[in-house]
């Protein structure tokens, strides 16, 4: 295209243009014709192409089948072959009227007059291709202009090759490469004959029914089984998606109502395997002149998709139940803590022989199931994150299964690496989510059988199908053979409250998904009624060694030391103090932050420091742990403390020591956790651990 001058043709967009140049190898010299002709007609200059003497030319004309018009030097035509008439759809003569005459379009025809002009001047031939409008004709054109002489006359013939076939062809042709590599199935169906859209709705449904597949992708074939889509040829619509049940009739009226305007759709199908897919559906209409002759059908696999979005749906259910349950389950542990450090110290000075020693152990029994209920709670609270430490998951998989199956008729069979990575967890967190798994799995089996617990080292990279972030994890996996689960069922198993046992909360897996979540994992299972169940969980591998931890019998540890005790609740004040005096400690007890800094700096004044502090975190009307271990550092760096609270989803309950505490305890806690907690941390801080 010369510069400074429109498109040929005004509508036609940039990227139609494929090409104008000059013809450069072409002579500068028009095509001379004079010899062809009477020596008179050629001196003359009179040329007229309807002269008899001139019929031979003529007939030549006409005889091209490609569209041409002869044009003399000013621009009009001086005849125009049946080819062009019929590609122009005009009926009677062009002659006389101008070659710019016969776009349209105004810039067409300006641009069409300066390139005639170009070429009578220049004498050069010009060849372009581009979208054309001629008339009422609109086609991919090729216009060839070439100078001749005849004599003094001078023409130029105009020769329009149609190109729209071509075009189309090519366009069809890319379209197919498309298709094939598309990474989305696409399948293309035609009806057997051309339907009008203003059919009945009845006699549309039919027809679009009994479309037939005339092309498409492998990827849409391997989603019905089919290596490729050559075995799909001739299929109609129905065969792949019939119109059973009102979902599916529903998408065909919905779309004939519609207009066959494109229509999206979700579908549900089961695998072979009993896999749940799910797919994303769009019908494409071919239509011509409201005519609808065929459709595309594009269909994408978003089993995955889908998956994840009911990942973040559970995600957001227990986060709104963890906003009530965070505020319920802190205050009940406050008052879980008085009444167990009550019974504790009950049963320091009852003789086992006394009476009432069994009514102890039934209420002690009792706050254990209250305690077991709100750290449940506490687990769906808000923001919550586990109090994690690098242990070996091994160890705990052996004694869960111990402590669950113990006098049951069902065993357990463990396939664990021994070198099996260290995890990052919450030991009492993943022993309860353990424990409920084997629960699950012994109570599917009431006829007896065998639980196996598997460990496996697992990567998980940017490759894998698996909604983790990429790196290293322990995947555990524990496995029944027991009555499965029905398929309607395993999507609801990790809700709150939803259970199929009588007298259970429902509490369960859910709160074991909550559990796994917050610690960085994923929990799922898999099952089939009459086979067995499978859950699986993940959890990130700890790039640390497991500290090491000292064991105990599991009753009450005595001890020896000057301990400091924090908290706001009076009862919890007066009931740790009576605890650890009767098990050998000397205590001092505050009600606030200051008044625990007073007392410290009071002890390191007399030269009798506190061997440990246990500091309760929130104070409503005072200093709490978090302000007064900052100041007492700033006394004592080496000060030893213990941080105590009933809200776990306070961010210094699982990053403690990142805030200056040694060790945590949450509420609530009894005598004997109490003592074990703090001869561990007396222990390690002895031998330097």
């Amino acid at each position: 295209m010369a510069k400074g001058f429109p498109p040929f043709d005004g509508e036609v967009t940039g990227d139609e243009i494929v090409q104008f140049h000059p013809v450069e190898d072409e002579p500068t010299e028009t095509i001379d014709l004079s010899s062809l002709f009477q020596q008179e007609i050629s001196i003359s200059g009179a040329f007229d192409v309807e002269k008899p003497e001139l019929a031979p030319f003529a007939e030549l004309l006409k005889a091209i089948s490609v569209p041409t018009l002869l044009l003399g030097r000013s621009h009009q035509v001086e005849t125009a072959n049946d080819a062009f008439l019929n590609m122009a759809k005009v009926q009677g003569n062009l002659k006389g009227l101008t070659f710019s005459s016969i776009f349209p379009n105004p810039r067409a025809a300006r641009e069409a007059r300066w390139l005639l002009e170009t070429v009578f001047t220049k004498r050069r031939p010009i060849i372009e291709e581009r979208m054309l409008q001629i008339h009422d004709k609109r086609i991919w054109g090729r216009i060839h202009l070439r100078t001749l002489r005849v004599g003094r006359y001078q023409m130029v013939l105009a020769q329009i090759e149609n190109l729209t076939a071509q075009k189309a062809l090519r366009l069809v042709q890319k379209y197919e490469k498309l298709v094939r590599i598309f990474p989305i199935g696409i399948v293309e169906f035609k009806l057997r004959k051309p339907t009008v859209r203003a059919k009945p709705t009845q006699e549309l449904l039919h027809s679009v029914q009994a479309a037939r597949v005339v092309d498409g992708n492998t990827e849409f074939a391997n989603m019905y089984r089919r290596e490729n889509v050559e075995e799909l040829i001739g299929m109609p619509l129905s065969g792949l998606f019939p119109p059973k049940g009102s979902a599916a009739i529903r998408v065909y009226e919905d779309w004939i109502r519609r207009g066959f305007a494109m229509h999206s759709f979700n579908t549900k199908e089961t695998a072979r395997d009993g896999r749940s897919l799910r797919f994303d559906n769009t019908f494409i209409a071919n239509m011509e002149q409201n005519h609808l002759h065929g459709f595309w059908w594009l269909k994408q696999d978003v089993s995955e998709k889908a998956k994840i979005e009911e990942e973040l749906l559970k995600a957001q259910k227990l986060e709104s139940l963890g906003t009530l349950a965070g505020g319920i389950a802190h205050d009940f542990n406050n008052l879980l803590t008085g009444i167990l450090s009550g019974i504790s110290v009950a049963q320091l000075h009852l003789d086992p022989d006394n009476h009432a020693t069994e009514s102890i152990k039934c209420a002690a029994s009792a706050a254990q199931r209250a305690q077991n209920l709100t750290r449940q709670l506490l687990t769906f609270s808000k923001g919550g994150a586990p109090i994690t430490v690098s242990a070996q998951i091994s160890h705990l998989l052996k004694d869960c299964a111990s402590f669950v199956l113990r006098g049951s008729n069902v065993r357990c069979e463990f396939s664990i690496p021994d070198d099996l990575w260290p995890v990052k967890m919450d030991e009492s967190q993943i022993s309860q989510v353990v424990n409920n798994l084997i629960m699950n799995a012994m109570q599917a089996m009431p006829g007896g059988g065998t639980v196996l617990i598997r460990a496996n080292k697992v990567h998980i990279s940017e490759e894998s199908r698996v909604p983790l972030e990429r790196g290293r994890y322990v995947k555990v996996s524990i496995s029944d053979r027991g009555i499965g689960i029905p398929r309607s069922h395993t999507r609801k198993i990790f809700d709150p409250y939803f259970s199929t046992k009588e007298q259970c909360t429902g509490l369960g897996l859910a709160t074991s998904y909550s559990i796994i979540k917050k610690h960085g994992g994923m929990i799922t299972v898999q099952s089939r009624v009459g086979v067995g169940s499978t859950f699986h969980f993940f959890l990130p591998a700890a790039r640390t060694k497991p500290k090491p931890v000292f064991s105990h019998t599991g009753g009450f540890v005595r001890g020896a030391g000057k301990i400091l005790v924090m908290d706001d609740e009076k009862i919890i004040r007066d009931l740790t103090q009576e605890l650890l005096v009767n098990l050998g400690y000397e205590v001092v007890v505050a009600g606030d932050g200051n008044e625990a800094i007073q007392s410290y700096e009071d002890a390191l004044a007399k030269g009798r420091p506190f061997d440990a502090l246990i500091m309760d975190l929130t104070v409503p009307s005072g200093m709490g742990g978090v302000e007064a271990i900052k100041k007492l550092k700033e006394l004592d760096p080496e000060v030893k403390a213990i941080v105590s609270s009933g809200y776990s989803n306070d961010p210094v309950m699982s990053d403690y020591e990142g805030y200056g505490f040694k060790a945590v305890l949450p509420k609530p806690y009894d005598g004997k956790q109490l003592s074990a907690r703090l001869d561990n941390l007396l222990r390690s801080e002895a031998t330097g651990e």
